[in-house]
């Protein structure tokens, strides 16, 4: 990761903003990394504006492609699962009531994207409907998250807010691994 900052780091900045959207748009895609770190990333390299633009662009447009992603892949497993309450309640939800879930649950930025988007997958939501409900909900939680990184900038130098992140992410990675 260091390797690829580099990089990034010494090209050219339209290079640079290229290889950060798409560090973005693959992170949302993922949908279980947390985007604070590329939000950080993006401020510090790009400034308030174009680092706004370029988490937002990034987060909205790689959700829609992580929702094609996961219908997708359940599309493969065996419809046995199909079969399960929990499942049948999901798919029996009339669209409009998914549509306003998936606008609250984007709305609070800590909610793993990538658990959103696949519950998502799973209903009758169109993939229009879908990227509509995400973008609206994106935004105030993008505005959210680059509001925090950006107020944290400029009380803590960047390198202990990247000291934290790290943290974070170690202590989020252990807690994962101490579950399995």
């Amino acid at each position: 990761m260091q390797e690829l900052l580099e990089i990034i780091k010494h090209s050219p900045t339209e290079i640079q903003v290229i290889l950060m959207l798409l560090l973005n748009f693959v992170s949302s895609v993922i949908g279980f990394i947390p985007s604070v770190f590329l939000t950080t990333l993006n401020i510090d390299m790009f400034g308030l504006n174009i680092g706004t633009f370029l988490s937002l662009f990034g987060e909205i447009f790689g959700v829609i492609v992580g929702f094609y992603f996961y219908r997708w892949g359940f599309s493969k497993i065996k419809p046995t699962w199909k079969s399960s309450s929990f499942w049948g309640k999901i798919q029996s939800k009339p669209t409009r009531s998914v549509f306003t879930t998936i606008i609250l649950l984007r709305l609070l930025p800590f909610v793993p994207s990538g658990l959103v988007t696949a519950g998502a997958s799973l209903t009758a939501i169109s993939g229009w409907s879908f990227f509509l409900a995400s973008s609206i909900g994106k935004i105030p939680s993008v505005v959210l998250e680059v509001a925090t990184v950006y107020g944290m900038m400029r009380v803590l130098p960047t390198y202990y807010l990247y000291m934290i992140i790290v943290i974070m992410f170690a202590y989020f990675g252990f807690m994962k691994i101490k579950k399995l």
